[in-house]
């Protein structure tokens, strides 16, 4: 793969990352007027219309192999929901922002033991540079843990196997009909949670009605969209690297949007984040790995179409 074709590839990651850094602002709005569960029902309910309405059309793509790889993905994208939402009941936002973004340690370990994925040295200096920075920005202490953080933990072992199982999955299937069956999935499951206790239909403002379609539209179909494209031309390790991002423009829109203002400290750990994304966008952070990786798969990349 030539360095242009990896660039626009991490340049395409780094706009996921940017637009789920606007969810966060977007979603605090809309959670003080809507209950979370048909938050998220209505979210991810649209998400999975909206992409059908294109997939549906691409029958020739729907197999067996597509609906259980699609599924996997599906349940895992919940189940780092669930868990991160669970988990934040029980502790800081800080503390659960830092061990989310623990999966940039998690992914190349776990890439490494599961599929003999190995990582550069230049990517490893990243994967460091990156964690401090998320230290650093989100003000955790990483020495006090409860059962809190434990929850969200696991958030960030199953979200590890999800930016995993994607670069995978992502080179043997049409992308647009992946990303929908895992939309649905998730959909699905979000359905199950909304329906206990909800006999009629909430009354929602026009104003939260334009939140939840920016939500559903950009911060979900596009993103997963984007990264499940983009991530066949580029490492599991360098993805994860790219989504330690996601705070530092969470923290951007939060100042832009509702005026909260970062710390000295959170600006140098935004810093450090930057600078690790930098390193690993440098000629000598193996250029040719997406190729090993993608000869795992056994697969060529297919289309989107």
């Amino acid at each position: 793969m030539d360095m242009v074709s990896r660039f626009k590839a991490d340049l395409g990651l780094l706009s996921v990352t940017l637009f789920w850094g606007t969810t966060f602002i977007f979603s605090k709005i809309i959670l003080t007027d809507v209950p979370l569960n048909t938050y998220l029902f209505l979210r991810l309910g649209i998400a999975a219309l909206a992409l059908d309405i294109y997939a549906l059309r691409l029958r020739q793509e729907w197999n067996g192999r597509v609906f259980k790889h699609g599924a996997i993905l599906g349940i895992l994208l919940y189940l780092s929901y669930y868990l991160q939402m669970w988990g934040i009941r029980d502790t800081s936002a800080s503390n659960a922002g830092f061990i989310t973004g623990l999966s940039v340690v998690l992914v190349p370990v776990f890439g490494f033991l599961f599929y003999k994925i190995k990582t550069t040295l230049p990517a490893w200096i990243s994967v460091i540079l990156a964690i401090t920075g998320l230290l650093l920005l989100s003000g955790a202490n990483p020495f006090l843990w409860n059962k809190g953080d434990l929850k969200v933990l696991a958030c960030a072992f199953v979200f590890a196997f999800h930016i995993i199982y994607t670069g995978r999955y992502s080179r043997q299937h049409n992308v647009y009909v992946l990303t929908a069956i895992e939309l649905n999935v998730v959909a699905l499951f979000a359905l199950i949670a909304y329906l206990p206790g909800h006999t009629a239909f909430p009354s929602i403002s026009l104003k939260n009605w334009g939140i939840l379609l920016y939500l559903a539209l950009f911060g979900t179909v596009f993103t997963y969209l984007m990264q499940t494209s983009m991530q066949r031309f580029t490492t599991v390790t360098r993805t994860a690297i790219i989504f330690a991002m996601e705070p530092v423009f969470a923290a951007l829109f939060a100042y832009l949007v509702a005026g909260e203002m970062l710390t000295p400290q959170g600006w140098l750990g935004g810093g450090l984040i930057v600078l690790s994304m930098i390193i690993a966008e440098l000629p000598w952070n193996s250029p040719h790995k997406p190729e090993q990786e993608l000869a795992q798969s056994k697969e060529k990349p297919k289309r989107a179409n």
